[in-house]
């Protein structure tokens, strides 16, 4: 997303304010085509694509970013010390939304919404943003128990 806020950067600059960027700038043109595809286009295209799916499995809680991830992110249930649901702000705890990690060292796996669950590891704090908490913690705790 850094490339597409150095579009609006550029677009505004140059386009809006009509200042040219450095010493050889390319054409009003060139910085609106690019400004549309980088600036507006793909964060639309991310916003659509972009998806997070939660898994509770035998041994572990399966996280997996879409299109981000290749692979699921496990997390096996003899490494959570501690599940909680929470209600969280992504904006002031993350910076946002997306894989994020903060200035504490905890990871945020945030799609949308302000609930999710915290998952405390044994080096490290997991918050993973989910529309039903509650149901989620229930079922890991569930399965963690059947162990």
């Amino acid at each position: 997303m850094s490339f597409a806020a150095l579009m609006w950067y550029s677009f505004i600059h140059q386009v809006l304010l009509g200042e040219p960027l450095g010493n050889r700038p390319v054409s009003n043109a060139t910085v609106i085509i690019f400004w549309l595809i980088v600036g507006v286009a793909f964060p639309l295209i991310l916003l659509k694509w972009t998806k997070l799916i939660v898994e509770v499995r035998e041994d572990g809680l399966y996280i997996r970013f879409m299109p981000f991830h290749f692979q699921y992110k496990k997390f096996k249930f003899k490494d959570i010390k501690h599940c909680k649901p929470i209600k969280f702000s992504p904006l002031t705890r993350f910076g946002g939304w997306g894989f994020r990690v903060n200035f504490k060292g905890e990871t945020g796996y945030i799609s949308s919404g302000k609930h999710g669950i915290e998952l405390t590891l044994k080096y490290q704090t997991v918050v993973i943003s989910a529309i039903n908490p509650d149901e989620l913690v229930k079922s890991i705790d569930a399965s963690q128990n059947s162990l």
